[in-house]
């Protein structure tokens, strides 16, 4: 019942909205009601102009209040009509005119009719605050759902694949890739395990090429799998174009009937195929692109760790106190930059002759994260390769750099240590150009 009262009769009745018509014919019948009680209650005096209160101005005074002073105004004038019109109907014919009753009704009206107008502005002015602050609510509200959603979308994937192309890179590196030993596809047994936890693998085949055919010989195998079959489409496929192929691209028949979900080549900076990777069995969530470039990505960096190119070949030759680790990763981050746009920087620190300087290198060569790889250049210079490293994690690891700077050996920067910083991020083009712009341009 208060909910009713509150917001439909009382405000109706405060406050209605001012419709033009209305207003007339409610001003009229008002007035017309007004004077037909004062005939019933004082026949001679139906507009009380002789009784102690004026009460005939009760109907302008109620008019400007609810509708402003125009309509007060033309309450009063209302009022105005029905004394001439008594008069000329036979009352009041001995009265003067009541020009000091009219023309305070008619203040007394727009005094009214003021403050309603002024309050019925602040009024719309606060509707209109609400209305927006409500329709921001309502915006809030949904972009909160969506990043609710957003946020258990995350935390499902978090938990389904828990693991991040830094983590399954370093992991790479770690496994036993023995060059001496003759095998063309060393550590298969760990690649295929690592790409069963990383790209949800079920049943797949790893085979070498040897001397341009895939072996039927297996290096590894995931689950039970069938004999290779060398002349199944998806396979040639991926091996005529050099790139990982599936059953979902539309470059494929459409009437294709094999057994493979996925098969990607194995393929080094020079272009050279040393295995094959056959899939039979995915999770039908993990055949998505996200886990199929990941899947691209750890292949060509495997292919370019175990085998090196003649891109490595000719950063050793130019350099050979480059660590092979540091050429055969170089070029295995370049073209990951060119293909699946993964960051790399690289970092050069040039010392004076002080001793603290030098010290400042030692300290920067022995805190290496996990996927970062030091090369000496010369005694003084320290080159620094940082993998998954953009524009923001360098300045990040340059702003903690000068904080330990400041820590420890009171310097606010690198330079008044006596040490020279220099950097780029690794694009897609010859490793060793890099190497040559950014040593040139540290002048060493």
């Amino acid at each position: 019942m208060r909910k009713w009262l509150g917001n439909t009769v009382i405000p109706a009745l405060v406050a209605p909205s001012a419709r033009p018509l209305w207003v007339v014919f409610e001003t009229i019948m008002l007035t017309v009601a007004a004077v037909g009680i004062g005939l019933w209650l004082r026949s001679d005096d139906p507009l009380a102009l002789g009784a102690n209160f004026r009460w005939g101005l009760f109907v302008p005074i109620v008019v400007a209040l609810r509708y402003g002073s125009l309509a007060g105004v033309f309450g009063m004038l209302c009022l105005l009509a029905s004394w001439f019109v008594l008069r000329k109907v036979g009352f009041y014919a001995d009265w003067s005119f009541p020009e000091g009753t009219m023309l305070g009704g008619f203040i007394l009206s727009l005094i009214c009719g003021e403050f309603a107008d002024l309050w019925r502005v602040r009024l719309q002015r606060a509707e209109s605050a609400a209305s927006y602050a409500l329709e921001r609510l309502q915006n809030l509200t949904q972009r909160h759902v969506l990043l609710r959603l957003s946020h258990d979308r995350l935390e499902e994937n978090l938990l389904v694949k828990p693991y991040t192309v830094r983590d399954a890179l370093f992991r790479l590196r770690d496994l036993t890739l023995d060059e001496s030993d003759g095998k063309v596809l060393p550590a298969a047994d760990d690649l295929i395990n690592l790409l069963a936890e990383y790209c949800q693998l079920q049943r797949a085949g790893l085979y070498p090429i040897i001397d341009g055919k895939v072996s039927d010989q297996p290096a590894a195998l995931l689950g039970e799998n069938k004999p290779l079959d060398p002349n199944d489409a998806l396979l040639n496929h991926a091996l005529d174009i050099g790139m990982l192929a599936h059953v979902q691209q539309h470059t494929q028949d459409d009437l294709y009937v094999g057994r493979y979900l996925v098969a990607a080549p194995v393929t080094n900076s020079a272009g050279e195929m040393i295995g094959a990777l056959v899939v039979e069995r995915l999770p039908f969530l993990s055949m998505n692109y996200e886990n199929l470039q990941l899947l691209s990505v750890l292949l060509n960096f495997y292919a370019d760790v175990a085998h090196n190119g003649e891109e490595v070949d000719s950063l050793l030759d130019t350099w050979p106190n480059l660590p092979n680790r540091f050429a055969s990763e170089l070029t295995a981050l370049a073209r990951l930059r060119g293909e699946a746009r993964v960051d790399t920087a690289l970092t050069l620190f040039v010392a004076d002759d002080s001793e603290q300087a030098a010290q400042i290198l030692e300290v920067l060569a022995r805190g290496l994260r996990s996927l970062d790889l030091a090369w000496w250049v010369h005694d003084n210079v320290l080159m620094i390769m940082m993998p998954m490293t953009g524009e923001s994690s360098l300045e990040g690891f340059v702003l903690r750099t000068e904080q330990w700077l400041q820590d420890d050996f009171a310097f606010f920067s690198l330079r008044q240590a006596g040490v020279k910083y220099f950097h780029r991020l690794l694009d897609e083009r010859d490793p060793a150009d890099q190497l040559n712009e950014l040593l040139g341009v540290a002048g060493v």
